[in-house]
């Protein structure tokens, strides 16, 4: 699939565009500001002798046809190509011919196929104004046969209509080339800048498809011609669960068998990421249609591609803006062959403006200034969080929850930048968006940095040590009752933490136990077997646990070249944190989730369900749970709403349809051992991994109360 280019290291100017076409031609409709030249009849004959004698006289093998909405009102602007990209701004290829001599017979062209009331301008048109983070973008593909001329007529000027009736600005594209005699190869897409955020993520994709949003060519064509946005449609299968999760589940269309490799492209195609990425960069972008039984253009006659353009001219207005960052296209004239009769060409098109180019996605290069520009783009009001104290969201609002966290992560980052950069304070948010019963969105800068996020947050903690789980920690300091901060030597073995099978936590330097106590005392309470450090005039002096002065030093920098900080543990109140977070990447221009290996239990002979449920409940169970040998009716000797999380989880990890509550009992009488489902839907004989699930945030968090949150001061160990 097409691929962005990241944003380069200095803004470009107006002269500079991410996405342009330099020597495009407009043609301008008559009659826009006076009626009285209004043009009543379709124009499409003409446009289409424009296309066919630009294919057969410029020398350009591919034409690009935009059918736009301008300021206010729909106008064409044509441009050509000599590579397989027509895009020409910084983005596009390294170097670009000469556009000038061609683009000049083109406008030549159009002079004498439009009527004179017409206006042919060339310059440079801008699309870096209606934003670069994708919007639903829907491609035509053919499932049989070849439509016909009838199938096709006024389809774009159907659509322009209906959007601008509902005041969707709205960018329509033909890529035309040569296919043969009279025979031409059309690519077509239809891209909505005025309707909601496109699908992010599997949550997105799967409430899209137990909530389909209209899309504009399925609406208005035949059955065998469809859109890249439903080729998922009939390959996947969601179903609401009921419970403590609002999530829609998603699986492949059998729910027997898992998804092929083409139902898996059909779903991400969904997200409109490839397609207008390819509309932007004006390429055919046609390799993923290759395994989906669909083709991906027509070839058309002379009368099948004149129905097609039947795009001008067309009066009906809309408005712009449809989001903080995305404005109608720019455009900057370098030769007006002929002005419009009855209509001011620069209020269809306007000229350039100096910030045109510095919007949304485009301003600023560090990762919190793209994800800001990436939510104004598509359109979510969101607000930025000032002065955070650790765990807290960097914004408020996104696709998936109005008022939802979003976090940037990155453990590569300098920890002086603004970004979640440890595994501990990614559960730490984590954590507060599962108390206040949000979804949270964690955005990283890569897609190799959004499976670590994912890892973290599917397993929170490090690892398992016998009857001990490991973990996650963040570098804040930790004060005892005095105010003293608790050390440890920096040449000794590594600091650690633990919480064990009975609910105690404890602190480790390799072998030796520091401090224990129970999860549910703040760690200020522990009788650390450590040093700690107090201020004193000036000085900072090492004490040991009975207090006797072990060592003074006059800055804390050659304090910390003998000794760290004791890090703070962060237990999870959550198992797992699965459907209730979305973990995307930035990909270029966009956000994508990457993609999750599905077939990890799937054995190598893709096993019929009951085992393949199996399979997924032992590596679960060995996963997030431990035996117990209390008796079931204690607290400490169940993992509550086993069969929720488990269905949660499965539903993350596999394509196939989640197991009912009586399967998985079933699956688990099967199992060695005296273990049961309760009635609430609890695994008996069994405790999660991590005890926190009712303790108080703050406590899971190791402080006191959560007055003290808000208080933290950082270890700059």
């Amino acid at each position: 699939m097409f691929k962005r280019v990241p944003n380069a290291a200095d803004p470009p100017d107006a002269q500079t565009p991410a996405i342009a076409r330099h020597g495009a031609v407009h043609a301008c409709e008559s009659g826009v500001d006076d009626p009285s030249y209004r043009i009543s009849t379709s124009l499409a004959l003409a446009l289409s002798r424009v296309l066919t004698r630009g294919l057969g006289e410029t020398g350009y093998p591919s034409i690009e046809l935009l059918g736009l909405t301008g300021v206010e009102v729909p106008t064409v602007v044509l441009h050509g190509s000599g590579t397989e990209m027509h895009n020409t701004g910084w983005i596009g290829p390294v170097s670009t011919p000469s556009t000038q001599e061609p683009s000049e017979a083109l406008a030549a062209i159009c002079t004498e196929e439009f009527p004179d009331w017409y206006g042919i301008e060339t310059g440079t048109l801008v699309l870096d104004t209606v934003g670069l983070a994708a919007v639903p973008t829907s491609r035509l593909v053919v499932r049989e046969g070849a439509p016909d001329a009838a199938t096709l007529d006024s389809l774009l000027r159907t659509i322009l209509t209906r959007n601008h009736n509902r005041n969707v600005p709205t960018l329509c594209q033909l890529l035309v080339r040569l296919a043969g005699t009279d025979q031409y190869q059309v690519t077509a897409r239809v891209a909505e800048l005025g309707v909601p955020c496109r699908p992010l993520g599997r949550y997105g994709l799967a409430s899209s498809l137990a909530s389909p949003a209209p899309c504009p060519i399925d609406r208005e064509t035949p059955s065998e011609i469809t859109s890249s946005r439903c080729l998922a449609t009939d390959r996947w299968e969601t179903s609401i669960e009921s419970g403590h999760t609002r999530t829609p589940g998603l699986a492949a269309s059998d729910g027997l068998t898992p998804a092929s490799d083409a139902a898996v492209t059909a779903l991400e195609l969904r997200t409109s990421t490839h397609e207008f990425a390819s509309l932007l960069a004006g390429t055919a972008g046609a390799e993923p249609y290759t395994s989906l039984g669909v083709a991906p253009t027509m070839t058309l006659s002379e009368p099948g591609l004149a129905a097609l353009v039947d795009v001008t001219p067309h009066y009906e207005s809309c408005d712009w803006p449809v989001a903080p960052s995305r404005f109608a296209p720019r455009f900057i004239r370098d030769t007006v062959h002929s002005d419009a009769a009855g209509t001011d060409n620069e209020s269809v098109l306007a000229g350039p403006q100096r910030l045109m180019t510095l919007l949304g996605v485009q301003d600023g290069n560090s990762i919190p200034d793209f994800v800001d520009g990436w939510l104004s783009e598509s359109g979510i009001t969101h607000e930025s969080v000032a002065d955070r104290s650790r765990g807290d969201p960097h914004f408020r609002g996104h696709p998936h929850d109005p008022e939802g966290p979003v976090v940037v992560a990155d453990p590569e980052a300098d920890p002086t930048e603004n970004i979640l950069t440890s595994a501990g304070g990614l559960i730490m948010a984590a954590n507060r968006a599962r108390r206040s019963d949000a979804h949270l969105l964690v955005i990283t800068p890569s897609e190799q940095t959004a499976e670590w996020a994912r890892d973290v947050l599917t397993v929170p903690y490090l690892r398992r040590q016998g009857d001990t789980a490991q973990l996650y920690t963040v570098p804040m300091d930790i004060q005892t009752v005095q105010g003293d901060v608790v050390v440890a030597p920096r040449e000794s073995d590594p600091v650690y933490w633990t919480v064990s099978d009975t609910g105690r936590r404890a602190v480790y330097q390799g072998d030796r136990c520091l401090a224990s106590g129970p999860v549910t005392e703040p760690i200020a309470s522990y009788a650390f077997e450590a040093p700690r450090v107090r201020k004193r005039d000036g000085s900072l002096y090492v004490m040991t646990p009975e207090g006797d002065v072990r060592k003074r030093f006059a800055s804390a920098e050659a304090l910390h070249a003998e000794y760290l900080g004791v890090p703070r543990p962060i237990m999870p109140v959550r198992p797992l944190f699965c459907t209730d977070v979305t973990v995307a990447a930035r990909d270029g221009s966009s956000l994508r989730e990457p993609p999750v290996p599905f077939g990890q239990f799937e054995g190598s002979d893709h096993q019929r369900r009951p085992e393949h449920y199996k399979r997924g409940l032992v590596e679960f169970i060995e996963t997030y749970t431990r035996r117990t040998s209390t008796q079931p009716s204690a607290d400490t000797s169940t993992a509550p709403r086993f069969v929720e999380q488990f269905r949660r989880w499965y539903d993350g990890h596999s394509t196939r349809s989640p197991p009912s509550r009586l399967r998985v009992a079933d699956q688990i009488d099967q199992l060695r051992g005296r273990s049961e489902i309760t009635d609430a839907g609890a695994l008996t004989r069994h405790s999660w991994w991590t005890p926190a699930d009712s303790l108080p945030l703050a406590l899971a968090h190791g402080h006191a109360d959560d007055t003290i949150v808000a208080a933290d001061h950082p270890n700059t160990n």
